[in-house]
């Protein structure tokens, strides 16, 4: 068994830390944007697709209010070390 076992992350956490909607979160499984875990009906996220999600997000899709994939991507790595 691995020493460290990543907190997976709900939905609605995905979603406030990526500053969408929960619709949209559906929306981008829908499409295959995103893979979720799933558990009986719950979605959970490992934080390594969150952050390939970022990897592959284009200029064009970064949000208007100047958050940057980086801080982004840090608001996961500190979501994931909380506990």
């Amino acid at each position: 068994m691995p020493e460290s076992v990543p907190r997976l992350l709900t939905l609605l956490e995905v979603a406030e830390l990526l500053r969408v909607s929960p619709h949209t979160i559906r929306a981008w499984i829908r499409r295959g944007r995103l893979q979720p875990l799933r558990l009986c009906r719950r979605l959970l996220f490992n934080p390594t697709e969150i952050l390939r999600l970022l990897g592959e997000a284009e200029p064009n899709e970064e949000a208007a209010d100047s958050q940057s994939a980086a801080g982004r991507q840090s608001r996961v790595t500190d979501a994931t070390t909380q506990h």
